[in-house]
């Protein structure tokens, strides 16, 4: 129910994007500095956003599964996994990323790509299926909402705003202290409460300790502070949201609510509940994530 605060399985030999790429047509374009791409398999173009501090490995088991059907394109936010932070460490990152995702699926040639984003990834979707509706297919969000400051008590952006910089600027202020290597024999707390499994929490922990902690404040800090729940009524793009729990806390009863409240105002979404996991779906429901996925992609 939190977002993310904080590569084996990827096929071989994946489509890396340089700093200058070749469209479907042969023309030159250039690659975004928000994010950068893999691109993996053959078939109707995906595009996956991973979740705030996390690489885009997180994406590992339904890539493999589902490569020879589908094209992926996997994002990977500029300061996560092994993507330089670049301008990333030094302005506003959340409208640029989505304008990046805008330009890339226009200079790729996509023709409406499926959309599949992870906590802020599908968050970035969210907004990105509102400002651009006429680019994406279809969107699936995995546990976000579409204003996160709610899971603390805020109902505006304003009162939200206090406690989000208390937080960006602690983050920032640690970005360059030096972290314990992650222990996975003793997953943080945090961790815990992201992923049931002992192999996702200790993925988790992996993974913050490897993001640009700057980054990953900055994010953090717009996301708490940015509702689109205003512009919900005016959705188009189909959309599939799946929200965990895991009893006793969250019950199915709680999460429901909470996210049925939330996504009241928008006219094409579809909510799935998600038994006995937490925030990371991916990790604590592998094969029942994967087989939604599938079905959420076919025509």
């Amino acid at each position: 129910m939190k977002l993310l605060l904080a590569a084996a399985l990827v096929a071989a030999n994946p489509l890396v994007l340089p700093a200058t790429a070749t469209a479907q047509d042969g023309a030159e374009t250039i690659a975004p500095t928000r994010f950068s791409v893999e691109v993996v398999g053959e078939g109707p173009d995906v595009i996956l956003i991973p979740g705030l501090l996390s690489p885009r490995e997180v994406w590992d088991a339904q890539v493999e599964a589902l490569k020879e059907q589908y094209r992926f394109h996997l994002v990977e936010v500029a300061g996560f996994g092994d993507t330089p932070a670049g301008p990333n460490a030094e302005s506003e990152i959340l409208p640029n990323l989505v304008a990046e995702l805008a330009d890339y699926i226009d200079r790729a040639e996509l023709q409406s790509p499926a959309i599949i984003g992870h906590s802020m990834g599908g968050f970035t979707g969210l907004i990105l299926s509102l400002d651009h509706p006429d680019k994406v297919g279809k969107l699936m969000i995995v546990d976000s909402l579409p204003f996160f400051s709610v899971l603390m008590g805020a109902q505006t952006p304003e009162a939200a705003e206090p406690q989000a910089a208390q937080m960006r600027d602690m983050m920032v202020a640690n970005a360059d202290a030096q972290m314990p290597a992650p222990d996975c024999s003793s997953p943080s707390m945090q961790a815990q409460g992201m992923s049931l499994s002992p192999e996702g929490a200790c993925k988790v922990d992996l993974y913050t300790a490897k993001a640009n902690r700057a980054v990953g404040g900055q994010l953090m800090y717009e996301i708490m502070t940015t509702d689109v729940r205003p512009r919900l009524a005016a959705a188009s793009v189909p959309t599939t949201m799946l929200f965990p729990f895991a009893e006793p806390y969250p019950s199915q009863h709680m999460a429901t609510r909470l996210y049925t409240e939330q996504y009241a105002d928008h006219p094409a979404i579809d909510l799935v509940p998600v038994e006995n996991s937490r925030h990371f779906i991916m990790f604590d429901r592998r094969e029942l994530f994967t087989e939604t996925v599938a079905k959420f992609l076919a025509p």
